[in-house]
């Protein structure tokens, strides 16, 4: 679905700094960070066992809001692993 002038800028208008510097950078052709590399989606469990702790942890981090979900099916969460890395790396709240 394409979005009509009116919903663009609405979008624009209610968009957090973060997405307005994004925009910026691309209408002034400068190079923005990349997407993540890593795009692999996994199970609490696996994400449990990358980070070293219980799956209870990962799912307690999850519906904190701490670690970002993907809900792939209804009840069928995922972690990106790019948020693990992040998370590991201390850039996470």
């Amino acid at each position: 679905m394409i979005m009509t002038r009116e919903q663009l800028m609405v979008k624009l208008l209610t968009a957090p700094p973060e997405m307005l510097a994004r925009v910026e950078a691309l209408l002034e052709n400068r190079q923005t960070e990349a997407t993540p590399a890593d795009r692999r989606l996994l199970t609490l469990s696996a994400a449990a066992k990358e980070l070293g702790c219980a799956r209870m942890t990962v799912y307690r981090m999850t519906r904190d809001g701490r670690l970002p979900v993907v809900e792939t099916r209804a009840g069928r969460f995922r972690v990106p692993s790019y948020a693990l890395t992040a998370l590991l790396k201390g850039g996470a709240k």
